[in-house]
């Protein structure tokens, strides 16, 4: 495996990470009554839930092509 290949290895992790960043800061604002709003609760969850749906697929993308670089 070439250098090159090892350190992109490494981007999909990265992705990942960021993600559950994400969805951690997401929940955080959740339990956090002075952060929470009544009026902003469903357009956050449905950005958070579309975030996740179309993120998963495109880091599962950059993995396979990261495995092909080999």
């Amino acid at each position: 495996m070439s250098t090159t290949a090892t350190i992109l290895g490494i981007v999909p992790g990265l992705q990942a990470t960021a993600l559950v960043g994400h969805n951690l800061k997401d929940i955080d604002y959740y339990l956090d009554p002075k952060k929470r709003k009544k009026k902003n609760g469903t357009k956050r969850i449905v950005k958070t839930g579309v975030t996740n749906l179309m993120a998963i697929p495109m880091i599962g993308v950059t993995a396979s092509m990261v495995s092909a670089v080999d």
